[in-house]
């Protein structure tokens, strides 16, 4: 995703690289804690349901700790999605190059133009945001 020379920390793709990196770490670290938790709590209701069901009356209990299992659970799939399987959905590269492939689709420049500056030139008469058609120039 970065093409960039090591060694200069005070280049501008090595600053973005950066932040990115430190950013994925963060989000790792933070699931990594949720997973610790849903592990601890829910070994935690697995015990109690243990020690108060099925070992004192001694017979079958509802197991009832699945239920709080299973809509942690969720949560837990959902956060651990979004930290490595869908990590580069909101990325500003993954936002430009959606705004590139849309404004293929339209017609608006050719195929393969790549722009230096990340980002399509401006539309005529350095109007930025949404261009209605139905208007008339200015």
């Amino acid at each position: 995703m970065y093409n960039y020379t090591p060694g200069n920390p005070n280049e501008q793709q090595y600053q973005a690289a950066y932040r990115q990196a430190e950013r994925r770490v963060r989000a790792k670290l933070g699931f990594y804690w949720h997973l610790a938790s849903y592990v601890l709590v829910n070994g935690l209701l697995i015990a109690i349901y243990l020690l108060t069901g099925p070992l004192i009356s001694g017979g079958a209990v509802y197991p009832w700790f699945i239920w709080p299992m299973f809509g942690w659970g969720i949560g837990l799939l959902f956060h651990f999605l979004g930290t490595f399987v869908f990590s580069n959905v909101s990325s500003d590269e993954n936002r430009r190059r959606m705004i590139e492939e849309e404004m293929r689709r339209m017609g608006a420049y050719p195929p393969g133009n790549i722009y230096s500056s990340g980002m399509p030139p401006a539309p005529p008469g350095g109007t930025t945001g949404s261009v209605d058609n139905n208007l008339p120039p200015k």
